[in-house]
């Protein structure tokens, strides 16, 4: 909700819990007076005024408050935290941790709750602070008589209205809560035997990827490992990252057959990973074109099964439809056409491991990049891969030494690629830094006493080369001659000169 372009329009100011700001002066009053705000400060506000409700991204600050991608992150949590303390020091109606929320994942944003157009003249100055006049309390205290008889006659209302309120103050305080808990899921794997039934197994496996991994109640325990980014989704049945087994508390897999009557059965099972025991399961019986309705089901199912303040992400009904494999479509019909969230992120996973020139990289870049200037960290990720692949090797290392990549889960490739840059820019105590991330971080993955083996052995190089060897060891691209993921592993694993 733009509600500062709406208070421009209506000539109103915006009351903030109980500080007012006057969008025409730039300026911000407390009952004490005003409060002064420096020009990146106001303008950081106005962005979240602008966006009442929608949380807004660092990346989106940037390029509103700073129009430079070279600010760090550090930046604007800075002045997030500077706000904060701002309305911490002149409010008294409630928490500036819950007037300018965190959402994981997402961004800040400033809830609708604490925000309201005023009337211009009821802007807070420090004279109308201080008094206020005898003709004013009169008019006050006839107004507060009436209030009180008229809540006689609506007390039935206020009755019949507490469930509703309560109910919704409940939600509210889960939305506004400062730290969030998730969710530790692991996505596994789609069990189908009928080779008939792939195409509908793909598209189960784009939409639950883009769902949960969007949602921000969810921790999705696939996107900590390494071979996250280097798995197509059409490659084989388990979902990329798969085997990071060390890092979640349910893994949720799934069995897809049809019967004789020629109804699609998905059974979903969620089990817990530290036991291996079914903690959850359920069938869902459709036809091939309601594979759609059946993943919105299952999303609002283990919604409630987690009990998440909010759902996990439901899609139109046609989006199933629009997922097919690359090798079924053309690069020009995917360029000419308007795309979806979902259809997005899913092509540019596996236009990365197709056989694309590097100008066909370049244009589905500029494509994305057209549609959307800043992109969710997964999206972003692929995006610096797939620069890599348009020959632009400097721009994708410099994609992934923004701050932005710190948005996703710890990933031992991403450390150990901003470790390789360090080591090419000379930067040893960053290298050494990104290379000790870079290893523990595959205690996703691999056991942690294999990863102290690496520093307790004579021989470090052989011994971390060995380690991402068995990290890696499903990814085809390893096993092909003068491989360029392997010469990075190789750099990584060079002791530092």
């Amino acid at each position: 909700m733009n509600l500062l372009e709406q208070a421009k329009a209506e000539h109103c100011n915006i009351a903030i819990a109980d500080i007012i700001y006057n969008p025409h002066e730039k300026s911000l009053y407390s009952l004490q007076g005003e409060i002064p705000l420096e020009p990146r400060n106001i303008a950081l506000l106005e962005v979240l005024l602008s966006n009442v409700d929608n949380p807004t991204s660092i990346e989106e600050f940037i390029d509103a408050v700073w129009e430079s991608q070279y600010i760090s992150k550090n930046v604007v949590t800075n002045r997030i935290s500077l706000l904060r303390n701002l309305f911490r020091q002149h409010t008294q109606q409630a928490d500036s941790t819950k007037i300018i929320v965190t959402y994981p994942k997402r961004g800040y944003y400033i809830p609708q709750s604490f925000i309201q157009l005023i009337a211009k003249d009821q802007t807070i100055s420090p004279n109308q602070a201080s008094e206020t006049p005898p003709a004013t309390i009169l008019k006050s205290k006839k107004l507060r008589y009436l209030g009180w008889s008229l809540s006689v006659l609506f007390a039935s209302l206020t009755l019949l209205l507490a469930v509703h309120t309560w109910s919704h103050f409940s939600q509210q305080a889960k939305n506004n809560a400062l730290h969030v808990p998730q969710v530790r899921l692991l996505l596994d794997n789609i069990v189908c035997e009928d080779e008939a039934l792939s195409a509908t197994a793909l598209k189960l496996k784009a939409l639950t990827l883009y769902a949960h991994s969007s949602s921000p109640f969810i921790h999705l325990s696939n996107m900590s490992s390494p071979s996250f980014y280097l798995h197509s989704l059409s490659e084989h049945c388990h979902f990329p990252g798969s085997d990071a087994e060390f890092d979640s508390d349910y893994r949720l897999r799934f069995n897809l057959w049809k019967d004789e009557h020629g109804n699609l059965n998905l059974e979903s099972l969620l089990h817990l990973s530290a036991s291996g025991r079914v903690a959850w399961r359920k069938i869902y019986r459709f036809k091939s074109h309601q594979l759609t309705e059946a993943v919105n089901q299952l999303n609002a199912d283990l919604s409630d099964y987690f009990k998440l303040p909010q759902a996990i992400k439901t899609f139109s009904n046609h989006v199933s439809g629009l997922i097919i494999p690359v090798a079924n479509t053309t690069l020009s019909d995917l360029l000419a056409r308007p795309l979806t969230d979902v259809e997005v992120l899913f092509y540019t996973r596996e236009l990365l491991f197709s056989n694309q020139t590097e100008t066909d990289f370049k244009k589905w870049i500029a494509k994305v990049k057209e549609r959307e200037s800043t992109t969710p960290p997964d999206l972003h990720m692929l995006l610096a891969l797939v620069t890599y692949r348009s020959g632009d090797v400097e721009r994708s290392l410099r994609m992934l030494e923004r701050e932005y990549a710190a948005e996703i889960p710890d990933n031992a490739l991403i450390f150990l690629l901003q470790a390789n840059i360090n080591r090419e820019k000379g930067n040893k105590q960053m290298f050494l830094a990104y290379y000790l991330k870079a290893n523990s971080a595959l205690t996703t993955t691999i056991p942690a006493e294999r990863i102290f083996d690496l520093y307790s052995g004579s021989d470090r190089k052989k011994a971390c080369l060995d380690l991402w060897q068995e990290a890696l060891s499903d990814i085809k691209s390893i096993q092909k001659p003068k491989s360029v993921l392997w010469q990075g592993v190789e750099t990584f694993c060079r002791p530092y000169p």
